[in-house]
């Protein structure tokens, strides 16, 4: 069983999502569908954006983007140099131990075993997204005022 074969099989993630740095999906538990492409190009601006944010307050590396809503938590975190690992878990999961887990299972993982998990997903017109332009965009977008001005 792969790494990310074991993390898919986690009780307490419901989904796991393998993007690389430009944000394109290389490896689903699910069926990959528009949604989950969508979905990863915009985790992948959202980690650019919580990266930049923790630059500027100047409080090191992001290890983990935490998103909870009502239902569910996302979680992001750096797989290796160039890959994201994306998990969609319930409320009650226990994040502590889930973040834990991760973080050893991913520290000595070599980039080799972390590629090797890509899996070959057809294309999507969704994979010609550039996460780079859409940030650079919204960081544009934020420089000018956003939705302040008339």
């Amino acid at each position: 069983m792969s790494w990310f074969q074991e993390v898919s099989a986690n009780p307490h993630i419901e989904v796991a999502l393998l993007i690389d740095d430009v944000g394109r999906l290389v490896a689903t538990s699910q069926p990959a569908n528009a949604p989950s492409r969508r979905a990863a190009s915009m985790l992948r601006a959202a980690e650019m954006l919580a990266d930049g944010l923790a630059g500027e307050l100047g409080r090191g590396r992001v290890t983990l983007l935490q998103i909870s809503t009502a239902d569910a938590h996302v979680l992001v975190m750096a797989a290796g140099a160039s890959h994201y690992l994306v998990l969609l878990t319930p409320r009650a999961a226990p994040l502590e131990l889930l973040r834990t887990y991760l973080s050893r299972l991913l520290e000595d993982l070599p980039e080799a075993e972390i590629a090797a998990a890509a899996q070959n997903l057809p294309y999507s017109p969704w994979d010609e997204l550039s996460v780079d332009d859409l940030f650079n965009a919204l960081s544009e977008w934020l420089r000018n005022g956003g939705d302040t001005r008339p």
